[in-house]
Order: structure tokens, then sequence, then C-alpha cells
């Protein structure tokens, strides 16, 4: 995966849906690439079309007009904009950005994330949702901390793959180390460990506490360096935080000044338990952009 194709950019107007621009910009250029603009908006409706079809062709010409001069205008602020595409279709938002992922072979379609949760105003909800369960290629989610900073500029020299022993978690890594090898970043792989009493708050007795925690940490640290010794060709490290998972990774990614996270998700039912139930929606209101990837992609 990530080894050919554009990077798709669903824009809506909005300076919000533009925050993910920086980032699929500089993953376009480390890449090779070129990147596809779209905009999707909702078409006239049947009955306009059956009763007035001179106004529904006029309206619908309107629309593509309006929207591509739109485009054009974004694309001409950007990097390489002779070798950028832009994509207007009227129809279902989430339908016609798979359909243009699709017929454009897009390697990964990149948004930016809504301040609580979700997508942006127009990538809202349901779309957010259909795209993590339907697309075939990565989505990278640009989040809110991000998009605050207006236009951020993107710098990513260190990529985080969060992992929890499961072979799932681990199809993120050679997605993750492609990228690393591609934009010269360090790949760091970050295995989060409860502390026992968190873990087990009612059955364990103190007496034990220590020693579990002490081996749990070393458990840790050997899959972690299992882990380590697989990756090849880039710059690899790897942490064990312990305490709650979430919590732990969103300090982590501040202390260690990630650029990206990479991991993978079920994505079963939409973006709230989208990856390794509830952490990849709290990544996303991190400091740095999550790389979603079904567990399917290789």
């Amino acid at each position: 995966m990530l080894d050919q194709g554009p990077i798709l950019v669903p824009l809506d107007g909005s300076e919000l849906a533009e925050g993910a621009l920086p980032y699929a910009s500089l993953l376009a250029s480390k890449l090779h690439t070129h990147l596809v603009l779209v905009t999707v908006w909702e078409g006239t409706d049947t009955d306009l079309a059956s009763t007035f079809p001179s106004l529904s062709l006029e309206v619908t010409e309107s629309a593509q007009a309006y929207f591509t001069d739109y485009l054009n205008g974004v694309k001409a602020k950007l990097p390489d904009a002779d070798r950028i595409h832009v994509v207007v279709r009227p129809g279902d938002a989430s339908d016609e950005i798979l359909k243009a992922a699709e017929e454009t072979g897009a390697r990964a379609i990149a948004i930016a994330t809504h301040g609580r949760s979700g997508i942006s105003r127009w990538l809202y909800g349901s779309t957010a949702g259909r795209l993590l369960r339907h697309a075939h290629v990565p989505v990278l989610a640009v989040g809110p901390k991000l998009l605050e900073k207006q236009r951020p500029a993107a710098n990513i020299t260190r990529i985080m793959v969060p992992l929890d022993g499961s072979t799932l978690s681990e199809q993120a890594l050679p997605v993750a180390a492609s990228l690393a090898r591609a934009l010269g970043a360090t790949l760091t792989l970050v295995r989060g460990v409860r502390w026992a009493v968190q873990a087990y708050p009612y059955t364990l007795p103190d007496a034990y506490v220590p020693q579990i925690d002490e081996e749990l940490e070393k458990g840790a640290k050997e899959y972690l360096r299992g882990q380590e010794q697989a990756v090849k060709d880039v710059n690899v490290d790897a942490f064990v935080v312990r305490g709650a998972i979430a919590d732990g990774l969103l300090d982590f990614v501040d202390q260690q000044q990630i650029g990206m996270v990479v991991m993978t998700t079920h994505a079963r039912s939409g973006l709230a338990r989208a990856a390794l139930g509830s952490t990849a929606d709290r990544l996303l209101q991190g400091n740095a952009p999550v790389l979603l990837i079904r567990p399917d992609e290789k």
C-alpha cells in the first residue's frame, strides 16, 4: 500500500477542509505523486430534472463551473500546481468520494477533522464513518489542534505506530516504515501498558502489584525488540508508555514531537470506535495527523 496513485483531498469550500492540504502536499512530494482535489455538491433532484430539464441543466452547469473555479483557485496556491487534478461531482458526498478514489487509483484520502468529533462540516457524521468503513485506501485525518494553527506547516520527522501486541496493530508497520523511508523520518514504535492496579482494580492482591508491573513492562519491551528487528532500512526506536493508554499516547506525541501517527482500524461503526477501541478517536484530538489503515491493507 502507498506505493502508487495520487492522494485524494476532499474539499467543501471551507478553510477547515483545506487544513489537510499541507500534509497531503508533503506526502505527494515525498512519494513522488500528485494530488487530486475533489468537491461533491448535492446535485439537482429528480423532480426538477424531469419537470424543468433546461433549468436543471443550467443549475448543474453553474455548479460545475463554480466549484471548478474554486478548486482551481486552491490548486494555484499549492506546489506543483500543474500536476494537480481537480474533480467536481454531483451526488452523495461519501459515495462520490469513494468513486473518485477508485477511479483515480488514489493511494490515500486526506481529510480534515472537526473539533469535537467526526469530520469537517461537509464530511460530518455518517460521511466520515462511511469513508472509514468502505475506503480501500488509508485515510489521513488532520485533527482540530493542527487546524487551529491556521494552515499548519507540515513537518514529519517522527512517525509513531501504537502497538498493543495484536496482529491487527502490527499491520500498520509496513505502511509506516514505507512512509518513514520516503520522508527520512524515524519510526517510533510505542506499546501502551496500563499499571496493574488499572488493569486489575478489584482482583489483584497488593503484594503482587510491583511484581506484575515489572513483568508487564519486561514483556512489553521484549515484544517491541522483536518488532524493531523486523523493520529494515529505516531508523527505528521503541518506547513503553505506562498508564491510561490514550492519555499516555497523547502525552507521548507532544513530548517526542511526533509528526504522524499510523495505526490500523476495523472502522465498523464510524470514527468513535474506529481503531483499537477509542484510542484512535482520542489521538485525532492530538497534535499529529493520524493515518488510519484497514487491516486487510498491506
